[in-house]
């Protein structure tokens, strides 16, 4: 509950952060990742390895992974079923390929052989560099020409003075600290 009353801070919060526009891009694009492959297999510990291990913005990362995954269930599952039925079926050229990925002891555990696996990757590849340069020019354009504008809002004014966000949602942060 507490998450939603702050949510307003933490997309403002992410526009005036010092991280790079490259660290968010990034994030957006691990959202995607974890957005297209299905939520229950050994890939998505993999997926949120990368959260914990590469200099990305968690954040970022968090706010747009419910936005690709109702993409998801919207209908990109079957463009990713497929999308992988092609990539591990019927393209003759790719069966080398797959024998020597689901042979290796790692690679193996990682159901790659299953085609919404394997398709929502393929699709996540194929949009990484238009969703990185996106969202890239997205938080560039953000901070210069409405940052100053939404800070200013009377919105997040009103929401600054309300006695619960002066009050509790600091002391909430300091316990989580410390």
């Amino acid at each position: 509950m507490f998450f939603m009353l702050n949510l307003p801070a933490r997309i403002v919060r992410l526009f005036d952060s010092n991280t790079s526009p490259g660290e968010v891009a990034a994030g957006v694009c691990l959202g995607m990742f974890l957005g297209f492959v299905p939520l229950n297999g050994p890939m998505v510990v993999v997926l949120i390895g990368c959260f914990f291990v590469f200099r990305i913005n968690r954040l970022a990362v968090m706010l747009v992974l419910p936005i690709f995954k109702l993409l998801y269930v919207m209908g990109v599952y079957r463009l990713a079923d497929t999308v992988g039925g092609f990539m591990l079926i019927s393209a003759d050229f790719m069966a080398g390929f797959w024998r020597i990925i689901t042979h290796l002891p790692v690679l193996a555990l990682l159901e790659l052989n299953n085609t919404l696996v394997s398709g929502g990757l393929a699709i996540s590849f194929i949009l990484t560099v238009p969703v990185y340069f996106g969202a890239k020019k997205v938080i560039v354009v953000g901070r210069e020409k409405y940052f100053s504008r939404i800070k200013g809002s009377k919105f997040v004014l009103w929401f600054k003075k309300m006695p619960l966000v002066n009050k509790i949602l600091p002391l909430i942060g300091r316990l989580r600290r410390g």
